[in-house]
């Protein structure tokens, strides 16, 4: 049944069938190869949706985004962070990424923020001396911080499928996707200063701030408020409402300033704007659904268990010669450590071929198990996992915000490659410090209670 199943799903991803159908066509060969009654395809994926409560708020975290995009926000940010970087080395280069920053913080996917920041930038940078397809690959590696930095589709599927809170699954991403933004950009100054980029000429600096900061204020409030309506005030106030309920706070919120604040929204657009936003988020759930039955179908093919017992006796096999030279800890952390470069290796291949969502879907009841037997702090484990695969959001050949990148540069995918590669490296190293430094995705969770 398994083989039936992945030979299936990898043969039509191969043909370059969307991966949605080449889930649910995999799934239903393997369930009519084994006499599986197919009416249980159909009902499996409304009960995944339907004990998934946290998944209510993706549409809502849809429709905040793209109120905000079309409010004006993606403008306001991007003058502030100008006020801030424009003037240093790389500084567009650095405005580019921040300003991803602070918009992945609103519209929680890479995709929305790669198109939104550089329809913007990728234009504006190459116009100040830099390399078209060099200022499309960041706008795409920028692009992935808001998959980390709450509030985070991903994070938010890793949570609920596992059955971990998702409030804290957000708060284990923020220090990763701002160490992840930091380093993109130390990249960009080094290439700004090797290829001596042209520094922006400004004048009145702190005038300059003091104006984009507050034009730009309404727009990082929201960032605040679900970022302490959730948290709360460590040692001061505790958080007044869940991740689910953020999202709804956040339309609301983005209605008001898009009406009355930018003054930016009309009564007309509106139609239009649920259309898009409905749409996205049907596609997505769509792409859930599929992703939850081919998970299932895994289950049933005792895959989950299979793996973990797998990893974990190969690793056992690997240190068992040198047992006798080792203590007890020392023996079980050389075991941990080779489970986490086999699985870290594999997510990563992994996330070259399936785009970070369907794949945390579809994985997340496989990998959870070998984190808990490995006694890893949970939310260190789920930030580590969906990292790894945020990664191959920008690797070949299904690199989806990379796609998204490409078209909106209108730059070769193959021009980019190389400018890409330059940022891969950095994004491997916080991965690697994600892995080796807990506290990075276990002090901010702490603070919830």
């Amino acid at each position: 049944m398994t083989w039936i199943l992945l030979i299936t799903f990898f043969l039509l991803l191969i043909l370059d069938v969307p991966v949605v159908f080449c889930m649910l066509i995999s799934s239903l060969a393997a369930l009519l190869y084994t006499g599986v009654d197919p009416i249980m395809a159909g009902l499996e994926p409304t009960r995944n949706m339907n004990s998934l409560y946290p998944m209510v708020a993706v549409p809502f975290f849809i429709l905040a985004g793209d109120l905000m995009n079309r409010g004006g926000l993606s403008d306001k940010i991007v003058n502030l962070c100008q006020a801030l970087f424009g003037r240093m080395p790389g500084g567009l280069a650095m405005v580019t990424t921040s300003a991803s920053m602070f918009f992945g913080a609103i519209s929680g996917a890479s995709s929305a923020t790669c198109a939104a920041i550089g329809g913007v930038m990728i234009p504006a940078m190459e116009e100040r001396g830099y390399q078209r397809p060099f200022a499309t690959a960041l706008a795409a590696c920028s692009g992935t911080t808001g998959a980390l930095i709450p509030p985070s589709m991903v994070l938010l599927f890793y949570g609920a499928i596992t059955g971990k809170s998702v409030e804290k699954m957000f708060m284990a991403g923020v220090v990763p996707g701002v160490l992840m933004g930091l380093g993109l950009m130390v990249i960009s100054f080094r290439y700004a200063r090797k290829q001596n980029v042209p520094l922006v000429e400004a004048t009145h600096y702190f005038r300059n701030l003091y104006t984009s900061g507050k034009e730009s204020l309404w727009a990082l409030l929201l960032v605040g408020i679900i970022f302490f309506g959730i948290l709360g005030i460590p040692g001061l106030a505790k958080g007044v409402f869940t991740a689910t309920e953020a999202s709804a706070v956040a339309v609301v919120y983005a209605l008001f300033v898009g009406f009355f604040v930018y003054k930016q929204l009309s009564l007309r657009q509106l139609p239009q704007i649920f259309a898009a936003s409905a749409k996205t988020a049907a596609t997505l759930t769509f792409l859930i659904s599929a992703a939850g039955l081919f998970g299932w179908v895994l289950s049933l093919g005792f895959v989950p268990s299979a793996i973990t017992s797998g990893l974990l006796d190969g690793s056992e096999a690997l240190v068992a010669p040198f047992r006798e030279s080792l203590t007890p800890d020392q023996y079980f952390l050389v075991k941990k450590y080779v489970v986490l470069v086999a699985l870290n290796i594999a997510l990563l291949i992994i996330g070259m071929f399936v785009d970070a969502g369907p794949a945390i879907i579809i994985l997340a009841p496989i990998v959870a198990p070998i984190g808990d037997q490995l006694g890893m702090n949970p939310y260190h484990f789920g930030v580590m996992v969906v990292a790894n695969l945020v990664i191959g959001l920008v690797t070949p050949p299904v690199g989806t915000t990379l796609f998204v990148a490409s078209g909106v540069g209108k730059v070769r995918l193959a021009s980019l490659v190389p400018f890409v590669l330059r940022f891969l490296w950095m994004m491997v190293v916080v991965q690697l410090l994600i892995i080796l430094v807990e506290p990075i995705t276990t002090w901010l969770p702490s603070f919830i209670k």
